[in-house]
């Protein structure tokens, strides 16, 4: 059943339900990362293959159609994921034929991956009535790509609905958002989240929730490009404390810095730091970082506002360069070696 997966998303699964007997051309369900999105429209997509779904249209899980979807290989359903959402999830991922070498896993969607669709898209339905492509993360395709699904939803192949998830739905090319229908997926509450959480067996759920920025799912996030390990996030944030003789920050900077540190992760890392900062300077509790509470009060008594906020604007574009082929020690360093001057240090 659909609400044994995340059991605040009924709203979410209601709206889906509505479109089963008129399905639109193309879909996007939006919302925050580590809510179950995906996971959701994953399933109402497997569903509508499904050959004798449930009430609630949620699939049986034992039809032919069911048993494909699972295994995915559906003639009538295809996967457009970015690399760094696919890989982890054993769904398939053709790579660019030029991509080469990398260390970074890719986490847009490019174009070689909407024009592999025409064959399929050219073909009638093999099981189902409808053919459904999935599409994550909408708001992460590339300028060209987009220009290729805004062909396909303009002159839509019959029978075929694209179902798309993303984040920012501003990031979204606006000529896509005007030909699809909006669905906003919204967070559970804390209480929610922490008896979900508890029944998944975690054993702090309080604590992990407010360290994956209060959105469940995220505790279980298996991108190391998004989360440091414990261990290094204890490392950075010994480094954010600035205890210690003050003349010996550069050299420890250099020194626990890791090459190996996702440049992605530290500038998650960072923000939500910066984000505490913030909030305690202005009489409020942490919110990502409680156990630090007493730290980040003595630092936010010594809060420079002109420099923190000129630190801020950095980690938002260290954020958005991560994916970037650039030397993250180097950078996470840069940005460390600045963030004293927050304190007039």
């Amino acid at each position: 059943m659909y609400k044994s997966l995340y059991p605040w998303q009924g709203r979410l699964l209601g709206e889906l339900s509505k479109m089963r007997d008129r399905l639109p051309n193309g879909a996007i369900v939006y919302g925050p990362r580590g809510i179950g999105t995906f996971e959701i429209v994953e399933e109402f997509a497997k569903g509508l293959l499904c050959e004798a779904p449930n009430p609630d249209g949620s699939p049986c899980g034992k039809c032919a159609g069911c048993l494909l979807a699972r295994a995915g290989n559906h003639p009538d359903m295809r996967y457009v994921l970015s690399e760094a959402e696919a890989l982890p999830r054993g769904l398939p991922y053709e790579p660019p034929s030029a991509s080469g070498t990398r260390k970074n896993l890719i986490r847009d969607i490019l174009i070689h991956q909407p024009r592999a669709l025409a064959d399929f898209l050219s073909l009638a339905p093999h099981r189902s009535r409808v053919r459904v492509v999935l599409v994550y993360p909408a708001d992460r395709i590339r300028p060209d790509a987009a220009s290729v699904f805004l062909k396909m939803l303009e002159e839509p192949p019959e029978g075929v609905v694209f179902l798309m998830v993303a984040e920012d739905i501003d990031a979204v090319l606006p000529t896509i958002r005007s030909r699809s229908r909006l669905i906003r997926a919204t967070p559970p509450s804390r209480e929610e989240s922490v008896a979900w959480l508890r029944g998944k067996g975690v054993k702090d759920p309080e604590e992990a929730l407010l360290r994956a920025g209060g959105m469940p799912v995220s505790v279980f996030e298996t991108d190391p490009g998004r989360e440091l390990s414990e261990e290094d996030l204890e490392a950075l944030l010994s480094l954010l404390s600035l205890s210690g003789d003050p003349g010996d920050y550069p050299r420890r900077v250099v020194a626990e810095v890791k090459k190996e540190w996702p440049l992605g992760a530290v500038a998650v890392a960072l923000e939500r730091w910066g984000w505490d900062l913030a909030a305690v300077s202005r009489g409020l509790p942490p919110r990502y970082f409680p156990r630090e509470k007493a730290v980040l009060a003595k630092l936010a008594s010594k809060l420079r506002r002109d420099p923190f906020f000129s630190w801020q604007k950095e980690v938002l574009a260290l954020r958005a360069v991560s994916d970037h082929p650039l030397n993250a020690k180097l950078a996470a360093e840069q940005i460390l070696l600045s963030y004293p001057r927050s304190f007039g240090l």
